[in-house]
């Protein structure tokens, strides 16, 4: 139903507004005006009936013992000029709606006194009370009432009063109650459209100061006293208006990173070459192709933890992630890093807890962290090295723990370890692998610390809250 009105709807905020509340104003004016109707008609029809009953016994008492019986010709009250009155001739001698009201008296049976020469004979089974009637050319309420005079005899008497002048009164006070309304619709409509220009003036405010926005000046959006239906709006272009700008920061942030990063790489590449161009020998030509080779390695190695880092800052959402088997991603990691490890003869030893452990947290950035960890630990440990792999569940949390047999690091420069692009040593890449790995830590509430392994290496903790 909604989805229907919303299509056949103009597409404006404003003309929406107005056709719902004056269509919703229309429906309960239409339905005031009915039960208006119902309940001015049962009010009318208790107030005349009571009228009719009063006149009746008033007319009774008055003429109980006063009116002659046995008379040939009844008396008329009224002329029959009343029905020809019009309105201007009203308080001069009477009123056209004299016409409208009836009433006769019989004594013994006789009429004795009648409004106007009409024969009205109400429908009443015990002969007295309230009945309708019918003269051919109106329908008629009547009441009747019979008594016994003081001389013995007795008197009836019939009022009665045309049903239409009910449907007149009725008519009357309805249309005076609600065709005000009716007029004033137009008013109310331009009220109604005022009302809403003025309750839109926020959202005109919000859209200007949304088209002074700058591209390169992301600013948050402020409107000075914004309702609360329009605050859910600003908070959220606002929201939105921020990761943009977070987002264009990293971007900024990356490349400038590139730059700097590359610009020494690329200049030794450009002297490996013209040093193997310049060549005299063969052997120095080989020795500088080579070179040039450990150069184009090294930068790979630093665009890829680059590219790495960029990837894992704009991958983290806030998502229910799925829990993963830990010991299968960690054979399959050491595995694809066993060529480095082959390479120079290091160990790896995993100690593994019995109770088999599922960690919540997003596969791809699990082996991120553990290729991390251990291709940092190989590239620091010596040929014929160690490198031990423990993790065990501790309570609210699981504990992995990287141990190498390498050549250390001065506690001085531990807390360093995860500034981006620090490097401790002559190793090469781009200082980005434990910076990578504490912004994935820090994203899962992970804490990752380190500490000297005795007699030399290094140890990571990395503890996983559960």
């Amino acid at each position: 139903m909604l989805q229907f009105l919303q299509k056949k709807l103009p597409n404006s905020i404003r003309q929406r507004t107005l056709i719902m509340v004056m269509s919703v104003f229309a429906f309960t004016s239409i339905l005031l005006g009915i039960v208006g109707v119902i309940a001015a008609n049962h009010e009318v029809e208790e107030l005349f009936d009571a009228r009719l009953a009063q006149q009746a016994r008033l007319l009774l008492h008055l003429t109980n013992d006063d009116i002659e019986a046995g008379k040939s010709t009844p008396t008329f009250v009224y002329p029959n000029t009343v029905t020809a009155l019009d309105e201007y001739h009203l308080s001069e001698v009477g009123h056209h709606y004299e016409s409208k009201v009836y009433f006769r008296i019989w004594r013994n049976g006789e009429v004795v006194v009648a409004s106007e020469d009409l024969s009205i004979e109400p429908e009443v089974d015990d002969g007295n009370g309230f009945g309708y009637t019918d003269s051919g050319a109106y329908e008629w309420r009547t009441f009747e009432l019979t008594a016994v005079t003081e001389s013995g005899g007795d008197s009836r008497i019939v009022v009665a009063e045309r049903s239409d002048v009910r449907g007149e009164m009725v008519t009357e006070i309805v249309l005076n109650s609600v065709l005000p309304e009716v007029i004033g619709w137009p008013l109310i409509a331009v009220l109604v459209w005022m009302a809403v220009s003025v309750g839109l003036e926020p959202l005109k405010q919000l859209t200007s100061r949304i088209k002074l926005i700058e591209p390169s000046k992301l600013k948050p959006v402020s409107v000075q006293n914004v309702p609360q239906e329009l605050a859910p709006v600003q908070q959220a272009i606002n929201s939105l208006l921020l990761s943009i700008d977070q987002l264009m920061a990293r971007e900024k942030r990356w490349i400038a990173d590139a730059a700097h990063e590359l610009r020494t790489p690329l200049a030794v590449l450009r002297l490996h070459a013209q040093n193997a161009e310049s060549a005299e020998t063969n052997e120095e030509r080989h020795h500088a192709l080579k070179q040039l080779q450990s150069g184009v390695d090294r930068s790979t190695r630093i665009v890829a933890q680059l590219l790495s880092y960029a990837r894992v800052e704009s991958q983290l959402q806030a998502v229910e992630h799925t829990p993963i088997d830990v010991m299968k991603i960690t054979r399959r990691i050491v595995a694809d890093l066993f060529p480095m490890v082959w390479e120079k003869q290091i160990t790896i030893e995993i100690n593994e807890d019995q109770e088999r452990l599922m960690l919540p947290i997003e596969e791809n950035h699990f082996e991120v962290i553990l290729q991390n960890l251990i291709s940092n630990a190989v590239k620091f440990t010596p040929e014929k090295g160690a490198i031990y792999i423990d993790w065990h569940i501790e309570k609210n949390g699981v504990a992995f723990e990287f141990k190498d047999t390498g050549i250390g690091i001065d506690e001085t420069e531990m807390e360093r370890l995860t500034e981006r692009f620090y490097r401790g040593s002559d190793q090469s890449g781009a200082g980005l692998g434990l910076s990578i790995v504490a912004t994935l830590a820090k994203y899962y509430g992970a804490n990752l610390s380190f500490a000297s392994n005795q007699p030399s290496g290094l140890i990571v903790r990395i503890r996983f809250p559960q």
